[in-house]
């Protein structure tokens, strides 16, 4: 069988090295279309007048009256 040779370490540093070019192309990209300049927020003021509205007078019926309560049953002596 033919035994590998070569860097121990070479795919981590190709991989590390790899993300952190995408990272950079990422940035680039970001910055070239603007994402990282601030932009300007709408203000909006709306003006409403203190207006007083007094509620609506409405005569309710009274509620129903309630059936009277049963009294619990007394308990059944044990033996």
């Amino acid at each position: 069988m033919a035994e590998r040779e070569g860097g121990g370490g070479s795919p981590w540093v190709a991989f590390l090295a790899g993300i952190i070019l995408v990272a950079v192309v990422a940035f680039g990209v970001v910055a070239y279309t603007g994402g990282l300049q601030q932009r300007e927020t709408a203000q909006l003021e709306v003006n409403v007048p203190d207006v007083k509205i007094n509620p609506p007078d409405i005569d309710l019926p009274d509620p129903p009256a309630m059936p009277p309560q049963a009294e619990a049953p007394a308990e059944a002596p044990t033996n």
